[in-house]
């Protein structure tokens, strides 16, 4: 069964806003923990919702951090579609930047309410380090997401994730029969990789 796939890059964030002036350091502080959207972010999130649902979305994939849930949350409040988080979308790397660390998850429920969390077995983030994930590792994420989805019983799916992780997900040989419709941001210009 092939599948079709949305990948949706998370709205604007506090972390992208301050790397205009802080560079590299703007991933690193301790303020932009699980860094949430802009104003900027959270409109981009809004607009792509008045558009994404003319492709027939059956279920949205998303990872746990703020500014995915946010995001996903905007776009597809208003639709009749299951949200599920999955650990395995969270970007890379795991560690080292702090806007890639995790909140808790009871937390993240409670903001979050008609989302599906049940994946997410630990409610600290029990993944980030100081010294971040090695491509080996990152491998090994893309593999458990690319069997997952070949499980799946839904055909077309959205997933609102991570620029980095993306980018590494799509340059992977994911089989014949996925099918990629990627939007960059989530401002709505889209392009296929086939």
């Amino acid at each position: 069964m092939s599948k079709l796939l949305y990948l949706i890059r998370h709205g604007h964030a506090l972390h992208n806003e301050l790397y205009t002036t802080l560079g590299v350091q703007a991933f690193r502080i301790p303020e932009v923990i699980d860094s949430p959207l802009t104003e900027i972010g959270h409109t981009q999130a809004l607009n792509l919702s008045k558009t994404i649902m003319n492709h027939n979305i059956e279920l949205v994939l998303v990872s746990p951090l703020l500014r995915t849930l946010e995001t996903a949350n905007n776009i597809f409040r208003t639709h009749d579609v299951p949200i599920v988080c999955e650990e395995f979308l969270r970007e890379y790397p795991i560690g080292l930047d702090t806007c890639n660390k995790r909140s808790d998850i009871s937390e993240m429920r409670e903001k979050f309410p008609t989302m599906d969390f049940s994946h997410i077995k630990e409610n600290e983030d029990i993944y980030w380090n100081k010294h971040g994930e090695t491509m080996e590792e990152l491998d090994t994420r893309i593999s458990k997401m690319k069997d997952h989805l070949l499980c799946l019983p839904e055909q077309t799916i959205a997933i609102v994730s991570h620029s980095s992780f993306l980018g590494q997900f799509k340059d992977k040989k994911i089989g014949k029969n996925i099918k990629i419709f990627a939007w960059i941001g989530s401002g709505g210009v889209g392009f296929n990789f086939c």
